[in-house]
């Protein structure tokens, strides 16, 4: 079991909230499997774009008790007007609820407030969203708590990729648990992590290699002759555009 979320289930609602995830993806695979749970100190989560990913994070987030704006959990935000709240229950282990909720569109307006409140910390305004990515991580991501992050990959380097990949294997081992989502091979790549990736037809495939990713076949198909597949995706954009 888990120690700070143990799964996420659907909950039975009729109203706005859902009628609209009732079409996303992610939602569908929740509402009919009843119950995901959480079997690893690391979950990737991937998929294509649109297939409900964030949302889902977003879900799980506000039922543990973190802003949905993303941020350190304080205890203080309640999740009584959110939505989602109202289509998915997220059920907490038995370990006291502590962590951060990273969000890569909220991130640098949230994280740009701990230098008024941590006087030790350097300016994020001064850095790059990728080192501001980097500072957060490596000061904010200290021991046992539940880490959530979505798309923490944008604005890194593949080192650094590489580099966030090292401090999450090194946060699991210390007995945290964390909840990732990502389009990068190289996060998927956390040892011991279980990925779930979405279709976009509704299905949830889980519990297999990084390898066998859309993401990394993607990645893998184009390293191995970038010039055909860019002449490939060429020309599937021009013959879209000329039936447009």
């Amino acid at each position: 079991m888990m120690p700070y979320i143990t799964d996420i289930a659907a909950l039975e609602h009729v109203g706005v909230a859902a009628a609209w995830t009732g079409k996303v993806p992610a939602f569908r695979v929740l509402r009919e499997k009843r119950t995901l749970d959480f079997r690893a100190p690391i979950t990737v989560i991937t998929g294509e774009n649109g297939v409900g990913k964030s949302t889902l994070l977003e879900a799980i987030a506000i039922n543990a008790g973190f802003d949905t704006a993303g941020g350190e959990h304080t205890g203080k935000f309640k999740p009584s007007d959110n939505p989602l709240q109202t289509v998915a229950k997220a059920h907490k282990g038995k370990e006291p609820m502590r962590g951060y909720f990273l969000r890569a569109e909220t991130h640098f307006n949230v994280a740009s407030g701990y230098r008024d409140e941590a006087p030790g910390w350097v300016n994020l305004n001064h850095m790059s969203h990728g080192e501001s990515v980097m500072h957060i991580v490596q000061n904010a991501f200290v021991g046992k708590g539940l880490y959530l992050m979505d798309e923490p990959e944008a604005g890194l380097s593949f080192i650094r990729q590489m580099a966030i990949l090292a401090e999450l294997n090194f946060l699991a081992e210390s007995g945290a648990q964390i909840i990732i989502v990502t389009h990068s091979p190289v996060l998927m790549a956390i040892p011991g992590a279980e990925i779930w990736e979405f279709s976009a037809s509704g299905e949830l495939h889980r519990g297999f290699d990084f390898e066998v990713t859309t993401a990394f076949r993607a990645l893998r198909d184009f390293f191995e002759d970038p010039e055909e597949i860019a002449e490939y995706m060429m020309d599937v954009m021009m013959d879209t555009k000329g039936e447009s």
